[in-house]
């Protein structure tokens, strides 16, 4: 199992291109094999290797979930417009 995709808008997951922040996709899971698949769907998407953050393992989900906490305060202040949750380097 593998969590990802759980820090953005849904239009980001497919288009990630489109912001003009690079966004981060953060993975969570206990299965190497299933984390490599996970990446290679992603690039499939659009999304490059540095856009995607391996967290460690599928207790690491726990902190990507909390953000969700801030979703509806980013939608009130700035409308129904793509964002991500992203870790700047």
């Amino acid at each position: 199992m593998v969590k990802a995709l759980n820090t953005m808008l849904f239009p980001v997951m497919t288009a990630p291109a489109e912001l003009s922040t690079p966004p981060t996709a953060y993975l969570s899971g206990d299965d190497a094999e299933a984390k490599a698949i996970t990446a290679g769907l992603l690039a499939d998407l659009g999304w490059k290797p540095e856009w995607i953050e391996d967290l460690g393992d599928i207790t690491t989900a726990r902190a990507t979930e909390a953000l969700v906490l801030l979703v509806p305060h980013v939608l009130r202040r700035h409308g129904f417009r793509p964002f991500a949750v992203s870790l700047a380097r």
